[in-house]
């Protein structure tokens, strides 16, 4: 209910947002000649803000809606950060089933002069958002990105299409430490306590055991964690694998039962405000996950 009442709110909002945007300012397909000038281009949450900061470089400014260590399942955007999206040269978001609300305002942003670009278009499978994490979906959805801001600035276009160029060598390169872990894996049976490794298990031919489904909220039923707990220790696993910041109640539960470790993998969906002062990237955490991986399927 709750929820309801302050979707209605942010839709009569975005009346007021059309009428203001359509007085302030006449919007172009293009920056303007102005040789300081940049574009404005407001992302999602946190992968989608990488690899348009890599691409974009220094001829924009890129800013992230959903704040670090914010559940972007979970997050709805504030009225201001709406009017801010309707100042934008670029719009970037995944898709509906992982943005609801940046799919219900695309068609009006449009309408506006603003570019939108639905990087997930196609990509997503049975409502499953997690595409960013297979290395190959997401070159695609920055060659999305790159030929959406292309589209606006031809001007820097060469600029644009050699950060992606060192961009697609970097996924090409992670791409191939996964076939490398697939190949070395003794085991390919990976329980995570909520269903975030689809696309990855898919790729690389690993079998995806999740606790609960693809909310983080879904919980298992006492037979389903007693049928979790009959093929764990059938499949000798001794890893569970959760998402960093999640509540550990079942993943413990189930961990204490077959006396199994539990590790902590980065979905990616944010990044902790302490990892990006680190100085961390997709690509840094990406590779510590690899890491972890390893440990629960190449290692005795």
């Amino acid at each position: 209910m709750k929820k309801a009442k302050l979707f209605l709110m942010f839709l009569v909002f975005l009346s007021l947002v059309f009428s203001l945007t359509a007085c302030a300012k006449n919007r172009q397909t293009a920056p303007a000649e102005d040789d300081n000038s940049s574009l404005k281009i407001y992302t999602t949450f946190y992968p989608l803000y990488d690899f348009t900061k890599k691409i974009a470089g220094d001829f924009a400014e890129v800013e992230n809606l959903i704040p670090a260590g914010v559940d972007p399942h979970d997050f709805e955007p504030s009225l201001k950060q709406v009017a801010d999206i309707y100042g934008a040269d670029i719009f970037i978001y995944l898709g509906e089933s992982m943005e609801p609300w940046a799919a219900k305002i695309a068609q009006n942003l449009d309408k506006q002069g603003i570019k939108v670009i639905e990087v997930g278009k196609g990509l997503i499978k049975n409502n499953d958002p997690h595409v960013w994490l297979d290395p190959v979906l997401a070159k695609t959805i920055s060659e999305r990105i790159c030929e959406g801001i292309v589209s606006i600035d031809r001007e820097h276009e060469k600029t644009y299409k050699e950060n992606l160029v060192n961009l697609s060598n970097k996924f090409d390169e992670l791409d191939n430490a996964f076939k490398v872990l697939a190949e070395k894996a003794a085991r390919k049976d990976i329980v995570v306590s909520h269903a975030f490794l689809g696309y990855v298990a898919d790729r690389y031919g690993f079998n995806q055991v999740a606790i609960r489904g693809l909310s983080t909220h879904d919980e298992p039923s006492l037979k389903k964690m007693e049928e979790l707990k009959a093929f764990c220790k059938a499949n000798g696993v001794k890893y569970i694998f959760d998402e960093q910041g999640e509540t550990l109640e079942f993943s413990t539960i189930l961990a204490n039962e077959i006396g199994a470790q539990i590790l902590a993998l980065n979905p990616l969906g944010t990044l902790r405000p302490e990892d990006i002062q680190a100085g961390k990237d997709y690509f840094s955490v990406m590779k510590e996950n690899l890491e972890l991986l390893n440990i629960a399927l190449v290692q005795e």
